[in-house]
């Protein structure tokens, strides 16, 4: 995932970081070992209080990893393969294969969370207790997991979507009313107001002169909105994409390189302006894919004379992807990464590309308003003719008294008429 650090792996499955646990794991740190430390640990070296503050701050990751552990081993036991996990603030983003077939799933794999990290706690103070009466230390660092995780518990139960409360509220509104994409938005919104009163209780809490509490509650709330809104928009698009087939989006090879070309003349007078990605081609075949990033990686004083063929990623590394393969599927293939195009194969032969922006394309052309055909029997142009001279036609002048004409046969009698009620166009 985009802004995440890879630290590893377990029984398979990717372990990643965002950037944004970093920054807490610091900020805890530095208020551990300013604040909880000192209180519960008196006499102690600013240095000894930074090594329990980091220390602490790692057994809260440990923590929230098996909060997230939770979550993949009951997902997993439903039958839901689980390729990686993302660690945030709060628990953690499982990227799974499938969305979760029924609301009891739902249900399981949300609530069993916010359940280990309440045992955890719990645990901890237990532990806390019996250790108290041996060595101040441990038991300071057992109380604070303890508090931490029973505070993460609570927290995750509140039921504003993405928590796991929301998920849990998501999975009863989904089974009431069959409709998944109705229960995501209603728990969303829900969620997006729970993060607002976050984001004012935080003003508020500034205000007061609570700034570092203040600023705590403000970015937690800041965390929810995001996410609320994200995850909203990402079920809406897979609700639009259900049906719609790769072949409905992809774009035929319009724009190849050489393998032989230069790197220089691919970037300054080849690629195109937000293109980041070429299909390389050979002898009428698609041999690989040549990326910006590939060309960046490479100096710039090699690029005259580096040719496009030793750079390129050649296609068999590359996931290539049928036509009849649904988008739901291929978008996250062609999202967190910079290589945002795929090759679409049919029967070993490329026939086009997939990329985001022909995904997105595909979905405002589909989900346009629609606009009402005119009748063909309507003329626009002559009504508009026929108004413009009623309109600037002169004032009509008042009838003057004729002398009274001879007797007029029927005939013409009829032409005046048609003559009197005659409009000019």
């Amino acid at each position: 995932m985009q802004g995440s650090i890879h630290v590893g792996s377990i029984a398979g499955m990717r372990i990643d970081i965002n950037y944004g646990w970093l920054i807490i794991l610091v900020l805890a740190t530095i208020s551990l070992a300013a604040g909880w430390f000192p209180e519960a640990i008196q006499g102690l070296g600013s240095g000894v209080y930074y090594i329990l503050g980091f220390s602490a701050a790692i057994l809260l990751f440990v923590s929230v990893l098996a909060h997230e552990l939770a979550h993949v081993l009951v997902a997993r036991a439903c039958g839901l393969p689980v390729k990686s996990v993302t660690l945030f603030i709060f628990g953690g983003v499982s990227d799974l294969d499938s969305a979760p077939r029924s609301a009891g799933t739902e249900f399981l794999v949300a609530a069993i969370g916010p359940v280990v990290s309440l045992i955890i706690g719990t645990a901890s103070w237990l532990l806390a207790f019996l250790v108290s009466g041996y060595s101040a230390l441990p038991a300071a660092i057992l109380t604070y997991i303890g508090l931490a995780n029973v505070l993460l518990g609570l927290l995750n139960l509140v039921p504003g979507f993405p928590l796991d409360g929301g998920r849990v509220l998501r999975a009863i509104i989904w089974r009431v009313t069959g409709d998944l994409r109705r229960s995501t938005h209603w728990a969303a919104r829900l969620g997006q107001v729970i993060a607002i009163l976050f984001i004012f209780w935080g003003i508020v809490q500034v205000l007061s002169g609570n700034r570092f509490s203040g600023v705590w509650l403000g970015f937690i709330g800041w965390f929810l909105l995001t996410a609320a809104r994200s995850a909203d928009a990402s079920v809406a698009l897979k609700t639009m994409l259900r049906d719609a087939r790769v072949a409905d989006a992809m774009r035929p090879i319009a724009l190849s390189a050489p393998p032989t070309m230069s790197l220089q003349e691919l970037v300054e007078n080849f690629l195109p302006p937000g293109v980041r990605t070429v299909p390389v081609v050979q002898r009428e075949q698609v041999v690989g894919l040549i990326t910006v990033a590939d060309v960046e990686r490479i100096p710039r004083s090699h690029w005259e004379e580096m040719p496009v063929g030793n750079v390129m990623i050649p296609l068999a590394r590359l996931r290539a992807v049928a036509p009849e393969e649904s988008l739901t599927s291929v978008l996250p293939l062609v999202s967190g990464r910079d290589m945002n195009q795929l090759p679409v194969a049919r029967h070993g032969r490329v026939v086009g590309v997939i990329s985001r922006e022909a995904i997105m394309s595909y979905v405002e052309a589909r989900h346009r308003p629609e606009i009402p055909e005119i009748p063909d029997d309507r003329n626009w142009e002559n009504d508009r003719r026929r108004e413009m001279k009623q309109i600037t036609a002169p004032l009509p002048t008042q009838p003057q008294m004729q002398p009274q004409a001879q007797a007029q046969t029927p005939a013409q009698t009829q032409a005046m008429d048609i003559t009197d009620h005659y409009e000019p166009m």
